[in-house]
């Protein structure tokens, strides 16, 4: 489980079976980390796991191209080709969910499963100009008293205190910068409707997983991908593989089961 790198991100192997691949991608401002007890339970499969640090998060270092959504999936392509992953199930957390449904969308050979974990994809009217004002937030928030707040919001009020403060403390350390223009990026993909494009090119079933306040409408996603299987978490804020990772994990089971 030692860190290793290939294409300039750091990456973290959790299995080494050989019944294919499971990309595991955090959102934003965290790392392989919070993806570590879906690893864990993937890796009983008999599958090879693995769990990525992306550009400037972690210990990978930042980009050269920015945090835009089609220049981090691209890095997440380019990693998939480093090491000549095959049959490629890609699964990411709130927008490591964005930037592996682009990822995918752009690779259909290689990526051959997608799940998405309370992701901001087909989310209802004025989602671009609202993220948008976030990241605009974010952008002056160089005391990280926005960004705190943002993520306590993402927590029910019946939340393990424990595990609040532990994320709010590990989403704390990335810069002003990787907090900012990740979303932005966000916004404009949103606006440009590349959510849209995406979800149509990915013709395969995929997986989403809500939270008690989902990004998506579940209608509208629907509509978009009608192969989609969509999921609600019962008892869970936005970190759903955290906070009932028991119910993550018999979703991406039965996805699993269901589309073989």
């Amino acid at each position: 489980m030692d860190g290793q790198t290939a294409a300039g991100m750091r990456y973290w192997t959790y299995g080494h079976g050989r019944r294919g691949t499971f990309l595991l991608v955090h959102g934003w401002c965290c790392d392989h980390d919070f993806m570590a007890p879906l690893a864990r339970h993937l890796a009983t499969r008999q599958a090879r796991v693995i769990a990525v640090d992306m550009p400037g998060h972690g210990a990978s270092p930042p980009p050269a191209d920015g945090y835009g959504v089609t220049a981090m999936a691209g890095h997440l392509r380019a990693f998939a080709g480093a090491l000549d992953l095959r049959r490629v199930f890609v699964l990411g957390h709130s927008l490591g969910g964005v930037w592996s449904l682009q990822a995918a969308a752009g690779d259909r050979e290689r990526f051959t499963g997608l799940g998405l974990l309370d992701s901001a994809v087909a989310g209802p009217p004025g989602s671009a100009a609202a993220i948008a004002q976030v990241a605009a937030s974010l952008r002056e928030d160089t005391s990280g008293t926005v960004r705190e707040s943002i993520v306590r919001s993402y927590f029910p009020p019946y939340s393990d205190p424990r595990l609040v403060e532990r994320v709010v403390a590990a989403t704390a350390r990335p810069s002003t910068e990787v907090a900012y223009a990740p979303i932005a990026g966000l916004a404009d993909w949103i606006a440009a409707e590349g959510d849209v494009a995406a979800l149509r090119r990915w013709d395969r079933p995929l997986l989403f997983v809500g939270s008690n306040a989902p990004f998506a409408d579940y209608a509208r996603l629907a509509e978009l991908a009608p192969q989609a299987f969509i999921g609600q978490t019962v008892g869970s804020g936005h970190f759903v593989q955290l906070q009932v990772p028991a119910q993550v994990d018999a979703m991406v089971d039965r996805y699993l089961e269901v589309t073989g």
